[in-house]
């Protein structure tokens, strides 16, 4: 028996199917069927029953997963204890943010406020996709996620704090045919093909795609790509228009114009509900702190330009 054994199980378990949980670990369907099939040639009982195209625990399964879910907590609440008896204390705290967005007005004072109470302590920074920071989480390769509500609100290992509501913004290339016109709207795409990032969350973004739209009087075509990159890489070359949120850095390139439109999403602080980390928790505070204060600047900022 090993850790990776029992994350699938846990996984498979929460997810009550093999195919969410393959999509959701970036792990093949056949991969986790045979770490579980060991797990239960170990234990000597079967853990699922298969019901219409539906994953359920037996009655030894349920023991099992209320074992794994005591024995991950302590070993994360004991490893911190650990730490602080050797004198780590400092350690290292793990940040995911959304891929894509610009952070040069978050990270540097969340560095400096967090450096003030751990100094010895080192932040880590990955950037990724939502599907690929969910996951991160759930296997502990992350500490705490900066995302968008709607990507993770549906976790119940996962505790959202609320730290932003931002506006939705279209993307699209200097070269379309609607840039430098006035008072264009989002109506006026209607028939661009809309490029959409991270085809693996494909039905959380055809719904969230189909509520922008839909009061503008459309449904748009998506064309899907791997990730953030290709689908800016996309725009730029005018080869379809993209939304995104208003934090998204390649909004300022010179070669790419915008409107915003009528929609906002949620941002939120993400951690694991059983992880009882003191410098995770005072990071997810200077988080909240740091992104409010940089939200209201910008609303300031905005009502300034608009009495000038």
């Amino acid at each position: 028996m090993n850790d990776l054994q029992i994350d699938y199980f846990m996984a498979v378990a929460t997810n009550k199917s093999f195919t969410k949980t393959s999509e959701e670990l970036f792990v093949s369907q056949p991969a986790i069927s045979r770490q579980i099939s060991s797990l239960e040639k170990e234990l000597g009982a079967k853990l699922f029953v298969r019901n219409n195209q539906k994953t359920e625990l037996t009655a030894v399964g349920k023991l099992y997963f209320d074992l794994f879910s005591r024995y991950k907590a302590d070993l994360i609440n004991t490893k911190l204890e650990a730490a602080e008896l050797l004198g780590k204390k400092k350690g290292t705290v793990r940040v995911g943010f959304l891929e894509g967005w610009d952070l040069f007005n978050i990270i540097p004072p969340m560095m400096e406020k967090f450096k003030a109470i751990y100094a010895e302590s080192n932040i880590v920074i990955n950037c990724c996709g939502v599907k690929e920071l969910t996951s991160s989480l759930l296997t502990d390769s992350l500490d705490i996620i900066v995302t968008m509500k709607n990507s993770a609100e549906h976790f119940p290992e996962f505790i959202c704090t609320d730290v932003a509501e931002i506006n939705k913004i279209l993307l699209f290339s200097v070269n379309h045919r609607l840039a430098g016109k006035e008072g264009i709207t989002l109506k006026d795409f209607s028939k661009d093909v809309f490029i959409a990032p991270w085809q693996i969350v494909d039905k959380l973004i055809i719904e969230a795609t189909a509520s922008y739209t839909r009061p503008y009087g459309f449904i748009p075509e998506l064309t899907f790509v791997k990730n953030h990159e290709s689908a800016v890489t996309c725009v730029r070359n005018n080869m379809g228009v993209a939304i995104f949120d208003e934090w998204i850095w390649a909004k300022n390139a010179a070669d790419l114009a915008w409107i915003p439109f009528n929609s906002r999403d949620i941002v939120s602080t993400v951690r694991m509900r059983n992880k009882n980390s003191e410098p995770v928790h005072v990071l997810e505070e200077i988080l909240k702190q740091v992104i409010c204060e940089q939200e209201a600047k910008k609303i300031a900022a905005a009502i300034e330009n608009t009495d000038s």
